[in-house]
């Protein structure tokens, strides 16, 4: 990363942001950002340009972790923001006659569930009824060490179809590894090589490659451990996850694509409004452009979660403004950061969030401990505690710590969950996601 963002610099720190950005209110995004810094609430890399150029640039809490090195070239793993990289290479073929969209994927696999119905475009909209072999019950983290393809072929076959292909949207990273698996065959070489050859090579990006390449220099995956501390955790083995999830870069190597793919670079303008959702018919994904819904503002491009990382790559067509989002340790979800990011650049309503720092003693905790139910919701949740640390627990579901910032009020920023005690009731005010709920501690 560059060191002209703010970065783990001794004694000083140097954001960048320009004159001609103040139409954005950018000045105030920086308060945001210095916000969450401060209060250690996540790590990761905002970059913002409006009409092509730079208007801000900064890195966030990366100095908490010194471990984990960095420099111009450290990239980050932006998950399922991948599958926009394929969709373009899908349509490349399509625009130079080697593929149709309306291609059956039997062409290419058919043994695969559904081969004979689904098509090339219902795969890139996520309409093909597949499942997502990145989930698999018997053992949810088989992904975390390398797998062949076969397995994953095996896996893909073995899920079957969970609709009717064409019926409805249900994402599908099954679909994105096929689509990347096709783009091999047609073009007879492997995707790491493709996405080089076809993307980065004719925009000279030098810092975007797949993780199948073995490319090195890239941020690992990081959660907060409740003791101060950043610790390192479990990620995919992210070549299992070709074309729908696999794709390293920095920032400003994301923003220049997404630049590039709106001014008609890399596909055809009327290519490229086939990529977006159609959001007069409520279609959200799109076919590799997803619809990212902000109060007034409406972007399109595509968000990536694994593990252990959470990204976002945008561009708003009002103002040609375009966002790279990449956390890889978060305790503030991606999705507030990016909503109030988008707020005080538009200036839109949006209260900064408190972070207070309460301790609760244990003796107040006890009066909390219990089970709640509630008959708007289908699983009992057990609230404990240890050590001063509050922790919820649903039916079936890991414990998870709570954050005191008030003496009957606790927060798990990373899933968006609130809850209030009310212990002359035996009540607790459970908040997720715009949904509140009162449950009732069971005797």
């Amino acid at each position: 990363m560059k060191f002209t963002r703010i970065g783990s610099l001794i004694c000083f720190s140097l954001t960048i942001f320009t004159a001609s950005a103040q139409d954005l209110h950018i000045a105030k995004v920086d308060s945001l950002v210095s916000l969450i810094e401060e209060n250690n609430r996540s790590v990761g890399s905002l970059v913002i340009w409006k009409n092509g150029e730079e208007v801000y640039n900064r890195d966030f809490g990366q100095d908490k972790i010194p471990e984990q090195q960095h420099d111009q070239q450290t990239k980050y793993k932006i998950g399922s923001i991948t599958k926009t990289y394929t969709a373009v290479l899908i349509f490349q073929l399509v625009e130079n006659g080697r593929l149709s969209l309306d291609d059956k994927l039997g062409k290419f696999f058919p043994e695969m569930p559904g081969a004979k119905e689904i098509t090339i475009r219902q795969m890139l909209n996520h309409t093909s009824g597949l499942g997502d072999y990145t989930w698999k019950k018997s053992n949810p983290d088989w992904l975390h060490k390398k797998v062949t393809e076969q397995q994953i072929l095996k896996e893909i076959k073995r899920q079957g179809l969970v609709s009717k292909p064409g019926e409805k949207e249900e994402y599908s990273n099954s679909a994105y590894y096929l689509l990347a698996k096709i783009s091999e065959q047609v073009y007879n070489t492997d995707y790491g090589t493709l996405i080089r050859k076809q993307i980065c090579e004719p925009l000279g990006l030098k810092n975007t490659t797949s993780l199948l390449t073995n490319p090195g220099n890239v941020y690992e995956s990081f959660e907060y451990n409740g003791e101060g501390k950043w610790v390192e955790t479990e990620d995919f083995y992210f070549p299992n996850t070709k074309g729908a999830g696999d794709i390293v870069v920095t920032p400003e190597d994301m923003l220049q694509f997404i630049n590039a793919l709106f001014h008609y670079q890399l596909l055809k303008k009327e290519t490229v409004e086939l990529m977006k959702p159609l959001v007069e018919q409520d279609e959200y994904f799109g076919r590799g452009l997803m619809q990212i819904p902000m109060r007034t503002q409406l972007l399109l491009g595509h968000g990536g979660d694994t593990k252990g990382t959470h990204s976002l790559l945008g561009y708003n067509e009002k103002d040609s403004v375009s966002i790279a989002l990449l956390i890889n340790g978060q305790r503030y979800t991606r999705n507030q950061f990016l909503l109030g990011v988008l707020s005080c650049m538009y200036e839109e309503p949006f209260d900064f969030p408190e972070f207070n720092q309460v301790v609760v003693s244990a003796a107040e905790l006890d009066q909390y401990v219990g089970v709640y139910s509630s008959p708007e919701l289908p699983i009992k949740i057990t609230v404990s505690h240890q050590k001063e640390q509050l922790y919820l627990q649903g039916t079936g579901q890991p414990a998870i710590p709570m954050e005191a910032y008030d003496n009957r009020k606790f927060q798990f920023e990373r899933a968006g969950v609130k809850v209030e005690f009310v212990p002359e009731t035996n009540t607790m005010h459970f908040q997720q996601g715009g949904i509140k709920i009162e449950m009732k501690k069971e005797k």
